[in-house]
């Protein structure tokens, strides 16, 4: 497993989930461009968040990016004591996840394709996170869980209720400042034995 193959991996498995929307906020969502339910993608990414352990109801941001990281890691075959040291390091809480990987050295200043960018709301401990697909000079392009299609919303920060793809400033947009990012090559130190 290297960096990119993991931040592709990454990528893709977050691609799988755009244009989900919630129909029980934080909890149930289905695509409304197809026809009928999603039930197996709903439930593939209920499961993949329920390791975080994010609960049904929660906000789902970061869990999201850890589901995906998981995911991802799952089908480049890692180990189970890989994916242990993963799951005890993330958490579905952005600001405490951001504190982990700061205190291990393992969070970076810089965005990259694959990382999971952490962000801040204002003073709060509350925050918010999405996948990086792409960096473009000051801007960043994500996939995000628990965001709004629309920014120029009152959810145009955190808390929406889309899964969606996005544009934000690398520094971070409105009360959210960026506190890091956990780049692939960040996740690969810390799964390595």
């Amino acid at each position: 497993m290297t960096s990119d193959s993991l931040a592709t991996a990454v990528m893709r498995q977050a691609s799988r989930f755009i244009g989900l929307r919630e129909v029980k906020p934080n909890a149930d969502w289905d695509n409304p461009s197809t026809a009928g339910p999603d039930r197996v993608l709903v439930d593939e990414l209920r499961s993949l968040m329920r390791s975080s352990p994010w609960e049904p109801g929660w906000a789902y941001c970061a869990a999201f990016c850890e589901g995906m990281v998981l995911a991802a890691l799952r089908s480049l075959s890692a180990t189970p004591d890989q994916i242990k040291r993963w799951q005890t390091t993330m958490t579905p809480h952005c600001v405490t996840s951001a504190a982990n990987f700061r205190k291990l050295g393992l969070l970076s200043p810089t965005a990259a394709p694959g990382a999971i960018w952490l962000a801040r709301h204002g003073a709060t401990s509350n925050g918010h996170a999405g996948i990086v697909t792409a960096v473009r000079g000051l801007s960043m392009s994500t996939i995000e869980g628990n965001t709004s299609l629309d920014p120029s919303s009152d959810a145009k920060e955190r808390e929406g209720d889309w899964i969606t793809a996005r544009i934000r400033p690398l520094k971070g947009s409105g009360s959210l400042v960026t506190l890091g990012f956990i780049t692939p090559a960040s996740i690969l130190k810390l799964i390595s034995p």
